[in-house]
């Protein structure tokens, strides 16, 4: 992350607030999503897991190297869980990414009268950015540059 970018993570969780706090129904329209990698060997990525406890455990896991994995996609929203979805690629690629919205996820959300797609920040999805720009204009949440059309808040 640059130094700006916690400036503007912290703009927009103000913004988030006010919207919040001006349309009791917001987050019933956001589908919030993420995918993540499990490791048959239970190794974590400490960059995207958090484990919240009272105590620190003063435990650690050994890993085998290369380990085999699996990646899974979920999204998730005050109506419904859609997934898990499994990734059959060993990486996610913006590509996999991409062909997963399109012939998965989009085609059940467009029964949804108005919603938010949340997106995240993986480099991985910036060329996802054009497809959400082209079929959800001012309609997602993420990362963007300033060719996006993400929700203004």
């Amino acid at each position: 992350m640059l130094d700006e970018d916690h400036r503007r993570r912290l703009d927009f969780c103000l913004q988030l607030q006010d919207v919040m706090s001006s349309d009791d129904h917001f987050l019933e329209k956001v589908q919030f999503s993420d995918e993540a990698t499990f490791h048959v060997s239970g190794a974590l990525n400490l960059r995207s897991v958090r484990i919240w406890g009272s105590e620190n455990p003063h435990a650690y896991v050994e890993h085998q190297h290369d380990s085999p994995k699996v990646n899974v996609f979920c999204a998730i929203s005050s109506q419904k869980v859609y997934g898990p979805f499994f990734l059959a690629e060993e990486t996610v690629t913006g590509m996999t990414y991409l062909d997963m919205l399109q012939l998965w996820l989009m085609s059940q959300l467009q029964n949804i009268p108005t919603f938010i797609f949340q997106q995240d920040g993986s480099p991985a999805h910036y060329d996802v950015r054009q497809y959400l720009n082209r079929v959800l204009p001012e309609g997602w949440i993420g990362c963007g540059s300033g060719n996006d059309q993400p929700l203004m808040l």
